[in-house]
């Protein structure tokens, strides 16, 4: 009790900027951010419909392209008189999109630990560990990916209706479908964020989002709206609590990290169709190990996920391993593998017949780092997608290069 009254006690104060920070110096954002691109070459199945066969993934695509991700980041922060740390983080995608902000929030720190509130990802991610990736401009288990091959090109359509899948859209039930074993339905909520201060390399937190939507300006001081039609809402109060721990630390002369997760999304429902959005809370349980030692890694996660993006009965598991080298010099290497399997049941996909999906992703990974935050990377890559619909197994190959620029 007294700890949380003295966390309390130090909010309190960090609110009373009159009487505290007088002498403290005002904010002053820093810019920074990143510059990726990538061009990549994919060989797709690409035959068209033909009897009672879909178009295999590959048709009516091209087999090369560029592709560009980064972002603009401003933040900054300042110490008050009372210790108290307050800073800001601003992120602003790259390029003219829907949502042109990424995350966007405040917060306050002090011996306490880290109190967070705005747009940001659910603490089971943003403390997630996976394999040793070098990089995530070709890593198969990306929530940023943009060059993967058939997952890529999955992405592109999202559909849960009865009937409407496509081998494009299967993987695709919302947003961020990505294969990674993070948990990867809510990304960027509004958030009310706490971190514990790091003792002897465990940190945990927890976090709470009142509406699974970004906290804007557009939508004032309205609250969530709960309206229902028949026995199904049409838009919810859908909630998002999450919890998560992280350990990074050494046992001897191995180096450990250690991470675990649980993320609960409320009800989300759209109609009471099969296929569609159902009134179901969706629960997601992620874990993650990684080992080093010496110029080594290696490790890798698993997410469990129950009723995927809050669609009953369709259920979701994935994991990645991999082992990665970091020469002396500038160069690293590493090789990966990424499994997911997705379970619908019955008229989730077909009427009356429950049906397994399953995708794997080989990743052959290099970078080269040219100076301070420049780097260079190359990826030969081969995905396969099992289409339990049809009884067909479906490949692709790709090759790809890029260049990552922070800044």
């Amino acid at each position: 009790m007294k700890k949380v009254l003295l966390g309390t006690t130090a909010l309190v104060s960090a609110g009373l900027l009159a009487q505290s920070a007088q002498a403290a110096d005002p904010i002053e954002l820093s810019i920074g951010g990143y510059h990726n691109w990538a061009y990549f070459f994919a060989k797709n199945d690409n035959n068209p419909a033909a009897g009672t066969l879909p178009a295999e993934p590959g048709f009516n695509l091209g087999d090369n392209d560029l592709k560009f991700d980064g972002e603009v980041q401003l933040r900054g922060s300042t110490v008050l008189d009372n210790g108290l740390e307050v800073g800001v983080r601003i992120e602003i995608e790259g390029e003219t999109q829907g949502d042109q902000m990424d995350e966007n929030y405040a917060w306050i720190e002090g011996s306490f630990g880290t109190f967070r509130f705005g747009n940001d990802d659910p603490v089971s991610a943003q403390m997630a560990t996976a394999a040793p990736y070098l990089n995530y401009v070709f890593g198969a288990n990306s929530p940023s990916v943009f060059a993967n091959g058939l997952s890529q090109f999955f992405a592109r359509a999202a559909s849960t209706a009865v009937g409407a899948g496509t081998l494009r859209s299967r993987f695709a039930a919302g947003a961020y479908a990505t294969f990674a074993t993070f948990p990867n339905q809510s990304f960027d909520d509004g958030q009310l964020i706490y971190f514990t201060p790091v003792f002897n390399g465990f940190q945990f937190g927890v976090s709470y989002a009142p509406d699974n939507n970004e906290a804007s300006s557009a939508n004032a001081y309205l609250l969530p709206t709960k309206t229902s039609t028949g026995t199904s809402p049409a838009t919810t109060h859908d909630e998002v609590y999450s919890v998560a721990g992280r350990y990074d630390g050494a046992v001897g002369d191995v180096g450990v990290t250690v991470a675990a997760g649980f993320m609960r999304m409320n009800d989300k429902a759209s109609s009471a169709l099969a296929g569609s959005l159902q009134s179901t809370a969706s629960d997601a349980y992620d874990m993650g190990l990684v080992l080093y030692y010496g110029n080594w890694g290696v490790g890798g996660s698993y997410l469990n996920n129950s009723d995927w993006h809050n669609v009953a009965g369709t259920d979701t598991e994935s994991f990645d391993i991999g082992v990665a080298y970091w020469s002396d010099g500038a160069w690293s290497a590493g090789i990966y593998w990424l499994h997911q399997e997705i379970d619908y049941a019955a008229g989730n996909l077909v009427a009356g017949s429950n049906i397994t999906d399953e995708f794997d992703a080989y990743r052959l990974m290099g970078q080269y780092d040219l100076g301070p935050g420049i780097a260079v990377t190359g990826a030969l890559g081969m995905d396969t997608f099992d289409d339990g619909v049809v009884s067909q197994t479906y490949d692709t190959q790709m090759i790809g290069a890029g260049i990552m620029i922070g800044f």
